[in-house]
């Protein structure tokens, strides 16, 4: 399975021409539609930047909130109202409100429990305690690429569940991590963590904060992807990042 991924709302500017917000969106292309995980803070500003990546709402057919805050949330009623044939995942712990804001969409419940919206694709379920989260596991065949919001539960509880749903090494991890308030020491133990899970790729923005994407960098070397909005990560069948 080839991964061809675009950010489309993020604080971190990398692309001319598009818009930066505090929040997190991607879009994963797929041969037979698309999915949008997470919607950023600003729905305007999200429409923009999809215009400039060349996406055409009709082929977004999945939407994935992966958690309750607005700069993952708060572009969902704008996406909605332009993709509106489009199937949106959203956490029991927020799935009433958003039933209520949105009546006529298509709107499924995800618990605890994983589940696979595409083939090779599956949402975790939600994980944590007091924020609970939905990460993307994407199963490419040579290893999995993991998509996270801000890895409020732990990217070690994240990798821990992509393991159970598929039983393969992890290849990738891009998103937030939620490491912006965190120790060097803290930050090193992670390092050291998703070293020896062998993963070849990170590629770390939104809540990862600065100290913590300079020490990826140095960790990882040619494996850091530096990213922002408007960023392109495609992964080919072989596993190779171009």
């Amino acid at each position: 399975m080839i991964i061809d991924l675009t950010i489309l709302f993020d604080n971190y500017p990398q692309e001319e021409g598009f818009e930066t917000g505090w929040g997190y969106s991607c879009f994963v292309k797929k041969a037979y539609g698309g999915i949008l995980f997470d919607t950023g803070a600003d729905g305007e500003k999200l429409l923009r930047n999809i215009q400039r990546a060349g996406i055409k709402p009709d082929r977004i057919t999945r939407i994935i909130i992966s958690h309750f805050h607005k700069d993952h949330s708060g572009g969902l009623k704008e996406i909605a109202t332009i993709s509106n044939k489009a199937e949106i995942y959203v956490g029991a712990s927020l799935y009433e409100e958003i039933k209520k804001s949105l009546p006529s969409a298509k709107i499924y419940k995800v618990d605890s429990e994983p589940l696979e919206i595409m083939n090779g694709v599956y949402l975790t379920g939600e994980l944590g305690e007091k924020i609970k989260e939905i990460s993307l596991v994407i199963d490419t065949g040579s290893g999995l690429v993991i998509v996270t919001g801000c890895a409020h539960p732990g990217i070690k509880e994240i990798i821990d569940k992509a393991h159970q749903i598929v039983n393969d090494k992890i290849f990738a991890v891009i998103g937030g991590l939620h490491l912006k308030d965190k120790k060097e020491d803290e930050i090193a133990d992670i390092i050291k963590f998703l070293k020896n899970e062998g993963i070849k790729y990170i590629a770390p923005s939104h809540c990862t904060g600065d100290l913590a994407r300079s020490l990826f960098k140095k960790a990882f070397g040619k494996g850091f992807i530096e990213v922002g909005v408007g960023s392109h990560i495609y992964i080919g069948g072989s596993c190779d990042y171009v």
